[in-house]
């Protein structure tokens, strides 16, 4: 009985099998991405750590223009610095910078488990029916892109929660505003949503990631998002990249 069983068992799978390479077949390249057909297909990558390929970091800041904010850049380095790694740095040793540093740098970076940060800037978006901000249409606010957080923050449970709240808060003096009512500070992983195929970082492809950070770019990612002032797109901020010398 038993025998027989296994029999049935090989045959349906051989069935299933030749089904699905029929399938297969006739499905173009943009079908098997979007509608895979096994389940290896449909598993993610298992990540070591939530931040392993970056944080997305979020201030909505309250009445402050684009000069005021690029000026805040090293300071909010130093921040972050404190924040994960849980150790000063003197603005000396911050370089900002408005040119994606060279390849070479960036392994540099990567093997000295050193913070890079990529900030933007957005206009906040005119009120209207669908939403938009009152009160700072005439302003903007930042977006962050940290890579190498996942090296000192824990990477799971009632700690890792501690560690993003502690970076919230201390994110909290930059927002132009006392008001703690509402959630400023957004941190999120990278590799989500809308991402989850484009943002595909790891250590050694880390530099070709940052090449998309460009609103012109064909390639449709995180940092192309943070490169693009979509609600204003006749004026484009520069992106500012800023990393520990």
């Amino acid at each position: 009985m038993d025998e027989i069983n296994e029999r049935r068992n090989k045959g349906s799978f051989i069935r299933k099998r030749q089904q699905l390479e029929s399938i297969m077949k006739n499905q173009n390249p943009l079908e098997q991405l979007l509608y895979p057909s096994t389940i290896e297909q449909t598993i993610k990558p298992e990540l070591n750590h939530p931040y392993e390929k970056g944080i997305f970091i979020s201030i909505n800041n309250n009445k402050t223009d684009a000069a005021t904010l690029i000026q805040q850049y090293p300071r909010q380095y130093q921040t972050l610095i404190h924040s994960i790694c849980g150790r000063s740095i003197s603005r000396e040793n911050i370089r900002h910078s408005k040119k994606l540093p060279s390849r070479e740098l960036i392994a540099d970076l990567v093997a000295e488990k050193k913070l890079l940060v990529v900030s933007g800037i957005h206009d906040y978006k005119r009120q209207d029916g669908r939403g938009g901000s009152k009160r700072n249409y005439d302003y903007q606010h930042t977006h962050f892109y940290v890579y190498g957080a996942h090296h000192y923050l824990p990477a799971k449970g009632a700690e890792l929660e501690a560690a993003e709240k502690k970076i919230r808060r201390n994110l909290q003096r930059y927002t132009n505003t006392t008001n703690k009512r509402y959630c400023l500070i957004k941190v999120a992983s990278v590799g989500n949503g809308i991402y989850r195929y484009t943002d595909s970082v790891t250590p050694t492809t880390l530099y070709d990631y940052l090449l998309t950070a460009s609103p012109e770019g064909s390639k449709r990612t995180l940092l192309s998002y943070i490169a693009s002032n979509r609600h204003n797109p006749s004026i484009q901020y520069p992106i500012s990249y800023l990393y520990e010398v």
